[in-house]
C-alpha cells in the first residue's frame, strides 16, 4: 500500500483511472486467488492427499502469475509506464506461470 501511495505521490497525483482499474482488478485477483488457495491447503491438512496438495500449489501460482505484473509495476519499477520489452517479458512469465499452476490443477484432479 505504501509503495502505491508513493508511485502516485511520484507522478503528482496524476495517474490515469485505468491505473486505478488495473490495480483494483489485481486486489481482486489476489483475494479470490488466496481464499482458492487457503480452501485447497485446508482441504490438503485435513485428507492429506496428494491431489490437494497439488491443487494447492497450483492455485498458488496461477495466484502469483496473474498479479506478478502489478508487482513489477508498483513494488519494483515504480512506474506504470513499462517498455514494450518489459511488457513481453513480463507476459510471457505470466503466461508460464498460469500454464504451470493450470498444470498441477489438471495433475491433481487426474489423481483423483
Amino acid at each position: 500500500m505504501i509503495e502505491l501511495l508513493s508511485l502516485i505521490f511520484a507522478q503528482g497525483g496524476r495517474l490515469p483511472a485505468e491505473f486505478f482499474g488495473f490495480i483494483f482488478a489485481n486486489i481482486l485477483t489476489l483475494l479470490f486467488g488466496s481464499i482458492l488457495t487457503l480452501l485447497s491447503y485446508r482441504a490438503y491438512h485435513l485428507r492429506k492427499t496428494q491431489p490437494f496438495k497439488f491443487a494447492t500449489i497450483g492455485f498458488a501460482v496461477i495466484t502469483f502469475g496473474s498479479i506478478l505484473e502489478a508487482i513489477y509495476e508498483v513494488g519494483v519499477r515504480r512506474s506504470f509506464d513499462l517498455s514494450s520489452q518489459e511488457l513481453i517479458a513480463l507476459h510471457s512469465v505470466e503466461s508460464l506461470l498460469l500454464a504451470l499452476g493450470l498444470g498441477l490443477l489438471f495433475y491433481s484432479i487426474s489423481r483423483q
